[in-house]
């Protein structure tokens, strides 16, 4: 069975856009996958259900709902397949048998007019650019 894990913060919630894709997405794939939202938030009761009470206003459909902060750990104990995520510190050590999608948010890239770049640092990219 194909395990889809998806990422709440700048990940669904960047804008209205990828909160319709991702409702669209996990309610047309309902019952064909298992889908695990996977965030890093607080793991209290309130916020929990803050964060049940955020994805119902959302429209998004899920199976599992995992708060961590070790979402390497998670996907690979549980047979996540497919990851949705912005942030590249989470792929970096995922094997190559994970499918991931990026999501470009204003965190992870650089939509100044004329600029137009990804934004990493030295764990997570190499400048393929020589000399620069």
């Amino acid at each position: 069975m194909i395990k889809i894990g998806i990422d709440i913060d700048n990940t669904i919630s960047v804008n209205t856009q990828t909160i319709g894709l991702f409702s669209l997405l996990t309610n047309c794939l309902k019952g064909k996958v298992e889908i695990h939202i996977i965030t890093n938030r607080d793991t209290s009761y309130d916020s929990r259900q803050a964060t049940i009470a955020e994805l119902e206003k959302y429209g998004i459909h899920y199976d599992v709902l995992v708060i961590t902060d070790n979402k390497h750990d998670y996907i690979m104990r549980n047979g996540i397949t497919v990851f949705f995520d912005d942030t590249d510190e989470n792929f970096l050590n995922l094997p190559s048998s994970i499918i991931v999608f990026k999501i470009r948010e204003p965190g992870n890239f650089d939509f100044t007019k004329g600029v137009h770049k990804w934004i990493y640092g030295n764990k997570t990219g190499i400048n393929i650019d020589e000399g620069n």
